[in-house]
């Protein structure tokens, strides 16, 4: 299987909605356009990064994202901050590009030698930090603790197919399946696949990946020193395996600023020369910095939804009229222009143009035609035939975020256009977390915002996520045995197109269901500061060892 991927809100990602979420994608709609001024740019559709460093320098500071790390272990948690920091250290076996490709990395090939059996070659000559080989043992090693019920792997979902992994060669580890997995090849390039080094681990036990422990990994950079709250630096690695992709700055420091005004402060001043996800509201503040430029990216820059995931197995939104209804009601256009200042897109389909990873003119093809405008009659229409005129449904967002807040009472008066009351209950940040873990935190509420995403672009991994029994968002009971079965299909479709159209079918289906209502798709926005290059402008940061390419111009 591909990676699927929950909302990752383990007190996470709105758990630090006030500071740096909801940019970070692409999306749909009509334009691809982004908000201009002197020190924004707006990105072609072809353009991965912001260039490519020629010159070395001493140090690099940039933002660690929206909260310190929690944990440096590359399977603890999947959030931004890990994802932005971690790969840098802990490289997984693939190598994703920028543009999401897949290419060899510390596997120096790899391939399915029958449909329930992939077998990595691994590439010699590669060391860890601290000096000692990548053997195969670390490697498998590695990947088993995904299967590890004490190592807590926020992974382990990726691996319900895995039948064992074991050391086939002095150089080669394989995997086998119990059901064909042609996409777990995609599982490889994240952090799921990241290798440590299996001497030190069992040595720190519990300590591992800790502030004052670190990890011992293969790439670019090496743990120096982590406060846990403030500063996190990192040091070249110097005996760096790949040397055509050594880093150029000596030391690499992440911070963690304590808000927005913070943040921006950090980057217009010179502070922070750099910093991912940052938010589509302070992009009129970021316009005017002297320091570095904005950019904005175009349509699939990112695969990040935004959307409404409906919690409960009963009651007034368990009627598939009513949640017809909430949809055909909004204003994604004018959420998109407004609320988020043009760094937005609106998203149709649970499935936007951010996730296309291939056959794209096959999945916009059939995109297309759900992209109207809001239908305030027919959606009356559909609440008189539910019988739900004058219901309540309780919206839950999280309380310190101010554009969720601002999103939160557009909904609301938008569907009292159609007799429906939006009830808000706002959640401070830190409690809204736990309505992704936690049923009873869950059960006063009808809809709450989430914000899913994937690390890299797979249509049905997303579509898994509430269209299936075991999704992780699926809080509503939500079952089709037809969509079931079309996305189960899809995961064992080794061909790109086959899979496609199997997508497509189950996705024509959920877009009526709604088991989550899709309002935008937010734009990738990266800042940089003019005397670095090399960032990658799509979310391609949370599972490569981009911070290498950070250099001089």
């Amino acid at each position: 299987m591909a990676p699927p991927r929950r909302s990752l809100f383990t007190g996470s990602c709105f758990a630090g909605a006030a500071l740096l979420v909801l940019t970070g994608c692409s999306g749909s709609g009509s334009s691809s356009s982004a908000p201009s001024g002197p020190a924004v740019s707006s990105i072609a559709t072809d353009q991965v990064s912001t260039g490519t460093a020629t010159k070395d320098v001493d140090a690099v500071t940039w933002s660690g994202d929206y909260r310190p790390l929690l944990s440096l272990d590359p399977l603890k948690l999947a959030d931004y901050p890990e994802e932005t920091v971690i790969p840098n250290l802990c490289e997984p076996l693939l190598r994703v590009g920028d543009d999401y490709s897949l290419s060899p990395g510390l596997a120096s090939s790899y391939s399915f030698t029958d449909p329930k059996t992939l077998v990595l070659k691994l590439r010699k000559g590669v060391t860890f930090s601290d000096g000692a080989p990548m053997t195969a043992e670390d490697v498998a090693y590695s990947l088993q603790r995904n299967l590890d019920p004490k190592v807590g792997s926020n992974y382990a979902f990726n691996f319900t197919t895995v039948k064992a992994i074991k050391v086939t060669g002095p150089s080669e580890v394989t995997i086998t399946f119990t059901a064909p997995s042609p996409t777990f090849t995609t599982t490889l390039g994240t952090l799921a696949g990241a290798v440590v080094e299996k001497k030190f681990a069992q040595a720190k036990s519990q300590a591992f990946g800790s502030p004052d422990t670190g990890v011992v990994c293969t790439g670019p950079y090496k743990f120096t020193s982590y406060d846990g709250s403030t500063k996190l630096v990192l040091t070249r690695n110097d005996s760096y395996w790949d040397t055509a992709h050594k880093a150029h700055a000596k030391t690499f420091t992440f911070v963690f600023a304590a808000d927005n005004s913070a943040l921006v402060n950090g980057l217009t001043s010179g502070q922070i020369e750099g910093a991912f996800n940052i938010p589509s509201g302070l992009l009129g503040q970021l316009r005017s910095a002297t320091t570095g430029k904005v950019y904005v990216g175009a349509e699939g820059s990112t695969p990040v939804n935004l959307d409404l995931l409906m919690s409960k197995e009963t009651g007034t939104g368990a009627d598939v009229r009513v949640r017809q209804a909430l949809s055909m009601v909004i204003d994604r256009q004018a959420i998109a222009k407004t609320i988020f200042k043009g760094g937005a897109d609106p998203l149709y389909k649970v499935v936007g143009p951010g996730l296309w990873g291939y056959d794209k003119d096959a999945f916009r093809a059939a995109y297309t035609p759900l992209a109207k405008q809001p239908d305030v009659a027919a959606a009356k229409s559909l609440v008189q035939q539910a019988n739900a005129k004058g219901a309540t449904l309780t919206l839950g967002y999280p309380s310190g975020n101010p554009q969720l807040v601002q999103l939160a009472t557009v909904l609301k008066q938008e569907a009292a256009q159609i007799g429906i009351t939006l009830k808000l209950d706002g959640l401070p940040n830190q409690q809204y977390g736990s309505l992704f873990s936690d049923p009873k935190a869950r059960r006063p509420f009808d809809l709450f915002i989430t914000l899913n995403y994937t690390e890299l672009p797979e249509p049905f991994v997303m579509d898994q996520l509430v269209g299936t029994k075991s999704g992780a968002t699926n809080f509503s009971g939500y079952a089709n045995p037809t969509v079931q079965q079309l996305l189960d299909r899809a995961g064992q479709a080794a061909d790109t197109a086959t899979r496609a159209k199997l997508v497509i079918k189950a996705e024509a289906q959920l877009a009526k269901d709604l088991p989550s209502i899709p309002i935008v798709q937010p734009r990738a926005i990266v800042f940089q500061n003019d005397k670095l290059t090399g960032a990658p402008l799509t979310f391609a940061y949370m599972a490569s060892p981009w911070a290498a390419s950070i250099g001089g111009k």
